[in-house]
């Protein structure tokens, strides 16, 4: 075994790093990093009579005037889009470094597959490219947007960073919507606006390959509560002494079925919130007033959760895996959650939360 090995790991050693292609050769020639232009996202979009439309885009120099440079091109694949491209640019195009994909609404609609297939196969992109959305505009717009005064890919990095700060918005990859496209049939992707800013737009609902529907402001918070991706999220509630705000530092959720003998009927899902006083006349040494600020915070979320769930149920899309879920939590059960479909199910759910003294929480009240 060990001289089998060691057999493969030669032969794999001896392949040529660099060079001209010649035969069955799968790396590309070498050249010099002052000759290559680093592409950094790739905006695809529908275009004419069975056309696709190419748009990529550098990240921006150190210079106040070195905006992004943003090439773009048509073709009938986007293999083929891609490699003309080469002729747009003043140096060779490197693709190697992309690390965000866009894909304009209109393509959305009609299907992610060839994008995503064609970073499957292709041997310069990766499976953990962020993919994103653009919502009612074409990805192309979105970047020459952005280019003005910066790069997308500086725009997007910094959004995927701040996840847990953003409650409606959450870094997804290609990997992860293959992943659950083929497991079950739906996932959700995060979507921006197509101005300069790229400013986050909520989440795209998936289904069979192609966009549905838009989660808005509260079902794309529901969705980061059901994930548990929340870190700081502020939830203001009255009370007798003005307003609070309240910090939202965690969340967990868990999804159980719901039978009737052996009956799939439902699933209950169970979502725990918890949180810091941030701000206000709070006192939490007085438990009537914290078991009422939890109540009001529950109700909050509640809402944002349940349009989540609603939007899953109204479009039979199990974006979030429900049913995954509550087969992992009663695996006896899997038998009757394999195909069910969520728009015959009954939807309960039940939001709890719990409010954690945050600094100077329990100071008096002047």
């Amino acid at each position: 075994m060990r001289r089998a090995l060691c057999a493969l790991l030669a032969a794999a050693l001896s392949l040529p790093l660099a060079g001209c292609r010649r035969g069955g050769e799968a790396l590309p020639r070498g050249r010099e990093i002052e000759d290559m232009e680093l592409m950094q996202t790739l905006g695809v979009d529908a275009a004419a009579e069975g056309q696709m439309s190419v748009t990529a885009s550098s990240g921006a120099g150190d210079g106040p005037d070195s905006g992004a440079t943003v090439v773009s091109g048509q073709a009938a694949t986007l293999s083929a889009a891609v490699l003309g491209l080469q002729g747009e640019g003043s140096s060779y195009l490197y693709f190697g470094h992309v690390g965000q994909l866009l894909v304009g609404e209109e393509l959305a609609r009609r299907g992610l597959w060839p994008a995503l297939d064609y970073v499957l196969q292709d041997v310069e992109m990766r499976l953990d490219t962020a993919l994103y959305l653009v919502r009612g505009d074409t990805a192309g717009a979105a970047l020459e947007a952005a280019a003005q005064d910066g790069s997308a890919s500086g725009r997007l990095e910094a959004m995927a960073e701040d996840t847990g700060l953003m409650a409606g918005s959450a870094r997804r990859t290609v990997k992860d919507a293959i992943t659950d496209l083929y497991a079950q049939g739906a996932t959700f992707l995060p979507a921006v606006e197509g101005s300069a800013g790229l400013p986050a737009a909520g989440y795209g609902v998936i289904k069979d390959g192609a966009l549905t529907a838009w989660a808005g402001e509260d079902a794309a918070q529901g969705i980061n509560l059901l994930l548990g991706a929340v870190e700081a999220d502020v939830v203001e509630l009255p009370t007798d002494g003005g307003t609070a705000a309240l910090r939202v530092v965690g969340a967990s959720s868990s999804v159980r079925p719901v039978l009737d003998g052996d009956a799939l009927t439902g699933l209950s899902v169970t979502c725990r919130v918890e949180a810091n006083a941030a701000e206000g006349a709070l006192d939490l040494r007085d438990g009537e007033g914290v078991r009422a600020l939890e109540e009001a915070l529950a109700r909050v979320e509640y809402e944002r959760v349940w349009a989540a769930l609603s939007l899953a149920r109204e479009q039979d899309a199990d974006y979030l895996g429900l049913l995954r879920r509550a087969a992992l939590a009663r695996p006896w059960h899997k038998a009757a959650l394999e195909g069910a479909s969520l728009a015959e199910l009954e939807l309960e759910l039940t939001v709890e939360a719990q409010l954690r003294r945050g600094y100077d929480a329990a100071r008096p009240t002047p």
